[in-house]
């Protein structure tokens, strides 16, 4: 039998590429559906929690909140300092050659509240707990723990999930809230030794520059990315089938779909709430 020429091969590529496209987009929209299922089911269970649920389920959200931002705190201190002191004095550089040294402080609170301050407690978030969600997930999944959830009459969502979810949220805001601070009186305490600035004098361009639209940013991007984080390591990391070599690639996935969804999910609220 014949092997199909240069110009069939060639005619039938348009064929392949199509289906190789529609077989991607169908994975798309079946992870998204996966996603949605995951995070209704994660809200009705934290809406079913009854009796002693409660108390398991608070337990594990406390020991989630210790892992995701108590733990967190000495890496988002130092984070927070060098990028308020760096970003004022880049500020300062730019500005003060044009006589605008009075805005600084204004502009500073301005960039870190509206997107350095959540951008990169995302990313410290999804560093370390996010990867860390990930791979028990997927050892939970592979060591049989979850059917055996099933099996002793345990709702996994409700025990896995729920907790995650509320301890995700809850760190994130608290994270925010406090890089935010540190990321400002770092940057004070650089305009401190570089200019003629007082505290009162900081303190009242940042009053001007802290409006509702900032809280407002604050609480939904909080709210997105404490809920999207865990949701997605989750996900990625009950995935896994077969052995413990697929650990490090839901591990990966993981990493980088929290991230494309941080930064789009960010894009999208700066721009909804600011435009």
């Amino acid at each position: 039998m014949e092997s199909p020429g240069p110009a069939s091969r060639l005619s039938a590529l348009p064929g392949k590429a199509a289906r190789g496209l529609g077989a991607r987009v169908r994975s798309s929209f079946a992870q998204v559906g996966s996603l949605a299922w995951l995070f209704l089911a994660g809200v009705k269970g934290i809406l079913r929690l009854r009796g002693e649920q409660v108390r398991v389920v608070l337990e594990v959200t406390r020991t989630q909140i210790r892992f995701t931002a108590l733990d967190a705190l000495p890496l988002c201190t130092l984070a927070a300092l060098l990028i308020g002191g760096i970003t004022l004095l880049q500020v300062f550089g730019q500005l003060s050659g044009f006589g605008m040294e009075n805005y600084i402080c204004q502009i500073l609170a301005q960039l870190v509240i509206r997107e350095l301050g959540p951008l990169l407690v995302g990313i410290v978030v999804i560093s370390r707990s996010g990867t860390a969600i990930a791979t028990e997930m997927a050892s939970r999944q592979l060591s049989g723990e979850i059917d055996a959830l099933y099996l002793n009459g345990v709702d996994p969502v409700q025990y896995l999930l729920a907790p995650r979810l509320l301890g995700g949220i809850i760190s994130l805001f608290a994270l925010i809230i406090y890089f935010d601070t540190v990321a400002l009186l770092g940057g004070f305490l650089v305009a401190w030794l570089r200019l003629p600035l007082s505290f009162s004098a900081f303190a009242d361009a940042l009053v001007r520059a802290v409006g509702p639209r900032e809280m407002a940013a604050t609480l939904c991007k909080a709210l997105v990315f404490g809920t999207a984080i865990p949701l997605l390591c989750t996900s990625y990391g009950l995935r896994v089938r077969v052995s413990t070599t697929e650990i490090p690639q839901a591990v990966t996935k993981a990493a980088v779909g929290s991230l494309a969804i941080l930064l789009l999910a960010g894009a999208f609220l700066s721009v909804l709430i600011y435009a």
